[in-house]
């Protein structure tokens, strides 16, 4: 694992609300929506009787249409399943580390976006210290390529 690698995790997970979002929008404008119109009245006298237009979702219409995705939906949930991807190798390496003082420090930096200048703040430590230390870390123990059981 390298820092660019550790310095993604933040941004993979605004992308995946972000594409989330997106989809969902998309999802939303296909449609369902109809129109119709209602008689009502005034709830007191002189009881005026008129016409009222009302917008609403055919529940039916929209369930159908969910099953069936666009293609850019489907391009969307596939970068989607690729950041989720990213995100998860990311963080269980992250929790596989049995350092708690780098743990600590990749959780401050990368999972709480702090600057090295307020990890070491935390840490009551140089301003340096945290980010060498995690170097250090870093190359004695690279991540094992080939994890996946």
């Amino acid at each position: 694992m390298t820092k660019n690698e550790l310095g993604q995790l933040l941004n993979l997970r605004k992308e995946i609300r972000e594409l989330d979002a997106k989809v969902e929008k998309m999802q939303n404008q296909r449609g369902g929506e109809v129109m119709d119109k209602v008689h009502t009245s005034m709830p007191d006298f002189p009881y005026a009787y008129t016409t009222k237009t009302i917008m609403g979702v055919d529940n039916r219409v929209v369930k159908k249409q969910r099953r069936v995705l666009t293609e850019s939906e489907r391009l969307l949930l596939k970068r989607r399943k690729q950041a989720v991807e990213t995100e998860y190798r990311i963080s269980q390496y992250i929790k596989s580390i049995n350092d708690s003082r780098i743990r600590r420090i990749i959780s401050l930096k990368y999972e709480e976006g702090l600057s090295w200048s307020k990890v070491a703040d935390n840490m009551n430590c140089d301003r340096t210290y945290p980010e060498k230390l995690l170097t250090k870390y870093l190359k004695e123990h690279p991540e094992k390529k080939n994890r996946k059981k």
